[in-house]
C-alpha cells in the first residue's frame, strides 16, 4: 500500500511532540503535552531527585501552592477550594466516598456520563442500599430546555446527588449547567459537576454556577503532563471532607496543618506520600504555556478552537452528506458528525483510517442509530487541511462517489 501525502504541520505543531507521521485527530481522548511543559516536569523531577526529604517534607507546599493558584484564576474558583487528583473519574471516587448515602437514596445521572464514572456510582449505590437512577437523555437535544426538562423531571425528595458533565465525552454536547446547578440547588439536590473536557476547553465559572463538587482534567484540554486532574469541594462541604487513600497525618492532622499552613482539607489531599506530584506542578506552567500561544491568551485558544471545531463539522458533514447533529449554541471544541455507513463498526473505521492514512481518530457508535460517527476536538497543532484529508479518508473506505 502506498504511503499516503499527509496534510503539512500546522507552526505550533512543533511545540507538541506529536509523531509527524500521525495526523493526530483526537485532542479530546488524551490531549497533548507541549514539549515547555515536558521540560518544566522533567525539572521538578530533577528537584525531586537531589533531595526528596525536602521535597517532599518542606518543598512541596509552595510549588503545588503555584499551580492551585493559577488554576483558580482560571476557572474562577477559590485556590483553598481546590485539591489535585490523578484524573476526573479519581475525583468522583473521592467525592462518593464522602457522602454518606443510605438505603432508599437516589443518585441521578445521565446515560451518556462516563462510563467510568458511572462504574463508581453504581459500586457505592449497591453497597448502601441506594438507587442509581439514569436518565434516558436524548443524545442529540434541540435545545438547552429538552436537557434540563429530561434531567429536572426524574428528581424526587430522595434524590441526593446529581452528577453530570460539562461535555459529554462521546456525544460532545456542552449541557446547560448554570441553569441545572441553579435549579438543583433549589431543590436541596448536590451536585457534582464533570468537566473532564473543562479547563482551557471552555470558559469555566466555578464561583458563578454554584456546584457542591466539581473535578476536570488539566491534562485534556491545558494540555498539562498526564496524570492530572483538579477537585473542586464547595467551603460548606470541607469540613471532614477527606481523600480516600489516608497518609502518615491522618489521625494527628492539627500539627501537620500547623506545619504546612494550610487547611486539613488541603494538606490531606498535597501530601499522599510517595507517588509522583510533578503533574500537579506543572499546571501552571501548561496555564502560561497554552497563554502565551495567541495574543489573547487562553480565552482567544479556546475561541480558535471552537470555531475550528464547528468549522470542521460543517466540512466534514457537507462532504458526508449528513446533517449537523447538535445546535450550534450547545457545542464547545467537540462535536460528533454522523458517516452514513449503516452497520459499519466503530473500531473497524478507526484502525482502517489508522493503518491506510495514518489518521489518529475517534469514532463513536451513534445512539440513534447503527451508523458510526467521528467526534472533532481540534487543538492549536490541527488544521482545516487535516480535516479536509479525513473527510475524503473515510469518503474513500465508506464508498461515497
Amino acid at each position: 500500500m502506498p504511503t499516503p501525502t499527509l496534510p503539512p504541520l500546522p507552526e505550533l505543531a512543533h511545540s507538541f511532540m506529536l509523531d509527524p507521521e500521525i495526523v493526530y485527530l483526537n485532542h479530546g481522548s488524551f490531549g497533548a503535552c507541549p514539549r515547555a511543559v515536558l521540560e518544566a516536569q522533567s525539572a521538578h523531577r530533577e528537584r525531586v531527585e537531589r533531595d526528596a526529604m525536602r521535597f517532599y517534607i518542606y518543598d512541596l507546599w509552595k510549588v503545588i501552592d503555584r499551580s492551585r493558584t493559577a488554576l483558580g484564576g482560571l476557572i474562577n474558583a477559590a485556590p483553598e477550594d481546590l485539591v489535585f487528583v490523578s484524573n476526573a473519574t479519581s475525583g468522583v471516587a473521592n467525592v462518593i466516598a464522602n457522602i454518606d448515602l443510605k438505603p432508599g437514596d437516589e443518585v441521578l445521572v445521565t446515560r451518556f456520563e462516563y462510563p467510568a464514572c458511572i462504574n463508581n456510582l453504581r459500586r457505592a449505590c449497591e453497597r448502601a442500599g441506594a438507587e442509581l437512577v439514569v436518565v434516558d437523555l436524548p443524545w442529540d437535544p434541540i435545545d438547552e430546555d429538552t436537557v434540563i426538562d429530561a434531567i429536572m423531571g426524574r428528581v424526587t425528595d430522595r434524590t441526593r446527588l446529581a452528577m453530570f458533565s460539562l461535555i459529554t465525552s462521546a456525544t460532545a454536547v456542552r449541557m446547560p449547567v448554570e441553569q441545572l446547578i441553579a435549579e438543583l440547588n433549589a431543590r436541596g439536590v448536590e451536585t457534582l459537576l464533570d468537566a473532564a473536557h473543562g479547563p482551557g476547553c471552555v470558559p469555566m465559572d466555578i464561583e458563578a454556577w454554584g456546584p457542591t463538587y466539581c473535578t476536570g482534567n488539566a491534562h485534556k484540554w491545558l494540555c498539562s503532563a498526564k496524570g492530572c486532574a483538579f477537585l473542586y469541594v464547595h467551603k460548606n462541604r470541607q469540613d471532614g471532607f477527606r481523600p480516600v487513600i489516608l497518609s502518615n497525618d491522618a489521625y494527628d492532622i492539627e500539627p501537620a496543618i500547623g506545619r504546612s499552613g494550610r487547611s486539613a482539607f488541603n494538606h490531606e489531599f498535597d501530601y499522599m506520600g510517595t507517588d509522583d506530584r510533578t503533574p500537579m506542578l506543572v499546571v501552571a506552567d501548561a496555564i502560561e504555556t497554552l497563554g502565551a500561544f495567541y495574543p489573547g491568551g487562553i480565552n482567544e485558544l479556546m475561541d480558535r478552537n471552537r470555531a475550528m471545531c464547528l468549522e470542521a463539522r460543517n466540512l466534514m458533514s457537507d462532504a458526508l452528506g449528513t446533517e449537523p447533529l447538535v445546535p450550534d449554541s450547545m457545542l464547545g471544541p467537540l462535536a460528533v458528525i454522523d458517516i452514513p455507513a449503516p452497520g459499519m463498526d466503530p473500531r473497524a473505521l478507526r484502525e482502517r483510517l489508522m493503518e491506510e492514512f495514518r489518521i489518529e481518530s475517534m469514532i463513536v457508535p451513534n445512539p440513534g442509530s447503527d451508523t458510526p460517527m467521528i467526534r472533532v476536538s481540534p487543538q492549536v497543532y490541527n488544521s482545516m487541511e487535516q480535516y479536509r484529508y479525513c473527510a475524503d479518508a473515510i469518503r474513500s473506505i465508506v464508498g461515497l462517489s
